[in-house]
């Protein structure tokens, strides 16, 4: 990703805001509560490392894996349905969704590098010159 500052530290914003909804609710649930009082703390820690990463592949240019893991995190928020508490669920899909859709994987152009041939020669010419009929009568010469 050839990004702007701007752009990588808005990035790395979102990704900051997907890891403190994540370690907050996290840290206040133990990882065997029940989902109503917060993320699971495993989880949550297992979404911030993912945000980390995240951020970490943007801000080295890496659009493309950057992408690749922002649409991995989001599926697993999206997927964690009953395990997330109603009230976390918005912000958290917010977050990851506003992550994903600031990430641009740009393939760079490939060269094809074509080496040319040399060009053909003509045909040869089988037809050779010799007296047959041009110019005057066979035999002509004295």
């Amino acid at each position: 990703m050839a990004g702007t500052p701007g752009k990588v530290v808005r990035i790395a914003s979102t990704a900051a805001l997907v890891l403190l909804v994540t370690a907050a609710c996290g840290s206040a649930a133990p990882s065997h509560s029940s989902a109503s009082r917060g993320v699971p703390r495993l989880l949550a820690a297992k979404w911030a490392a993912q945000a980390s990463a995240i951020a970490d592949a943007a801000a080295a240019g890496n659009g493309c894996d950057a992408l690749h893991r922002a649409s991995a995190l989001r599926n697993e928020v999206i997927g964690a349905g009953a395990k997330v508490p109603a009230r976390l669920r918005l912000p958290l899909v917010t977050g990851v969704n506003a992550l994903a859709d600031r990430l641009v994987c740009e393939v760079p152009p490939q060269t094809v590098t074509v080496t040319p041939q040399p060009p053909k020669k003509p045909p040869k010419d089988d037809h050779q010159h010799k007296d047959h009929g041009h110019g005057g009568e066979k035999g002509d010469q004295r």
